[in-house]
């Protein structure tokens, strides 16, 4: 299993993960999955409990080039898997198979749970999804989960950005007996209603997204300097003291 700085991260390519999610969704218990990425492992170094939730997970994907570079740099294969591009094909299979899906939606985010809503049904016509906007915090409203519960979802998606997303889920292992699967995917759901747009493929692949994030929110600088120059001199700092 790759491990960068403490965070380990699963083995295996998208066909690998989506066969895992396949176990989950046919399995008797909630469980959860995550993705690194470098701002995320860096705040791991400086969280305790988000770093133990996220080695607790199902499923830890890579989602960053940043991690395959510092997968190279340290002698480790990583396959880079994006949160984004996962949950396109778990949105599909959930549609396909008839699983209820709940999104838990940051109030302030760019995209409104109505905005959510409407895109879904449009993509996903036979999808059955819950949205519900939430304050970003590490605990769902008493009402909000009776609301949650009620829908009885098999897959839950989080969408209030590290660390909160990912500590709600751990929070509520217990709390949702119908779930299978919950993943904190953070503005993913942006792609989808057109609030946010992606970076071309080509730029992807090439590992430039921060320079096209960059371009379109400059006010991302400091994000992207911590993503980028903070994080590989950590990893040169520690594959140097080997």
């Amino acid at each position: 299993m790759p491990n960068i700085l403490g965070i380990n991260l699963s083995a295996g390519d998208e066909e690998l993960a989506l066969k895992k999610v396949q176990e989950f969704l046919n399995s008797d218990s909630l469980h959860y999955a995550v993705t690194p990425n470098p701002e995320i492992i860096l705040l791991s170094q400086l969280d305790s409990e988000f770093a133990e939730i996220l080695n607790k997970a199902d499923l830890s994907l890579a989602d960053g080039f940043g991690l395959k570079i510092a997968g190279f740099i340290t002698k480790q294969k990583i396959t880079r898997i994006t949160g984004a591009d996962l949950s396109l094909k778990i949105l599909a299979l959930a549609e396909k198979q008839t699983k209820k899906v709940a999104i838990i939606n940051w109030e302030k985010g760019l995209s409104s749970g109505v905005e959510i809503k409407q895109a879904l049904q449009k993509k996903y016509p036979q999808l059955r999804c819950l949205v519900i906007d939430v304050p970003r915090a590490v605990n769902l409203e008493s009402d909000k989960q009776d609301i949650l519960n009620n829908f009885a979802p098999k897959i839950v998606f989080t969408t209030l950005g590290f660390p909160y997303q990912e500590k709600i889920i751990f929070n509520n292992l217990n709390n949702w007996p119908s779930v299978r699967l919950a993943i904190g995917v953070g503005g993913t759901f942006d792609f989808i209603t057109k609030k946010a747009q992606r970076a071309p493929k080509v730029m992807r692949k090439a590992g430039l997204e921060w320079l096209w994030r960059l371009g379109k929110q400059p006010r991302r600088l400091g994000r992207i300097y911590r993503a980028t120059f903070i994080f590989m001199s950590k990893i040169l700092l520690k594959n140097n003291q080997k």
